[in-house]
């Protein structure tokens, strides 16, 4: 007897024991909705990561690390800040003239026209010249290129750097703007015959500081400023 209510106590500890697993197995086992597979969760870390590290970073900061897909923007233009002397003035007529002029921008673009300027007429590359000098320009450029090749001389620059690139002048008459850019560059620049000998130049650095004027009729569909004048300064 006292083993058949032994062996009944067995049962029931065992039943209440599987009742008890059964219940933790519905509550901790059970995935809930808002939860995520290992898989989903990996898959999500680096979205995560990057959220974190642009906290504590401002909207300026934020948008420095998108790449933008489309640099058209058709939004009004922000008003140029009032410079009541004569280039500035002539600076706000040419951007009124052309809302796609941006003075602040145009040293910076000069800069690239003197360095495939410079580097077009060491290398004989006429295409180049003739897409950015005027006529006039152009034809000096190429007399020079001319006699160069007929004396088979080659010549050999290396702008090192451009110190400074500002504009010095600028003027509006009727739709022809031209700006005048103070240039002071350090480079190497020499010429040699066929023997390799210098003709002139030197293989050392030197200073050139220069004015170069560059004209464009807004009206015209070339987007490109053209040199028409330089001459050296001190």
């Amino acid at each position: 007897m006292g083993d058949g209510f032994q062996f009944l106590d067995i049962i029931l500890l065992a039943m209440i024991a599987a009742f008890i697993f059964l219940r933790l197995r519905g509550v901790l086992g059970k995935r809930m909705g808002h939860e995520q597979s290992p898989r989903e969760d990996a898959s999500q870390k680096p979205f995560e990561k990057t959220k974190s590290q642009l906290k504590g970073q401002d909207d300026d900061e934020i948008a420095d690390n998108v790449i933008a897909m489309n640099d058209r923007i058709d939004a009004p233009r922000a008003a140029l800040p009032i410079d009541n002397s004569p280039k500035g003035r002539a600076l706000q007529d040419i951007h009124t003239a052309d809302r796609n002029f941006n003075p602040d921008a145009f040293p910076g673009q000069a800069v690239q026209a003197y360095e495939a300027i410079v580097l077009a007429f060491a290398g004989g590359d006429r295409s180049t010249l003739k897409s950015l000098l005027s006529e006039e320009v152009y034809n000096n450029f190429e007399r020079s290129i001319t006699d160069r090749e007929a004396s088979s001389q080659v010549m050999n620059t290396d702008i090192l750097s451009v110190n400074t690139a500002e504009v010095e002048e600028a003027t509006l008459l009727g739709s022809e703007a031209e700006i005048t850019v103070r240039f002071e560059t350090e480079m190497i620049s020499q010429t040699q015959d066929e023997d390799g000998v210098v003709v002139s130049g030197d293989p050392h650095p030197h200073i050139v500081k220069e004015l170069w004027t560059f004209s464009r009729n807004l009206r015209s569909s070339n987007p490109n400023w053209l040199l028409i004048t330089t001459r050296k300064v001190d």
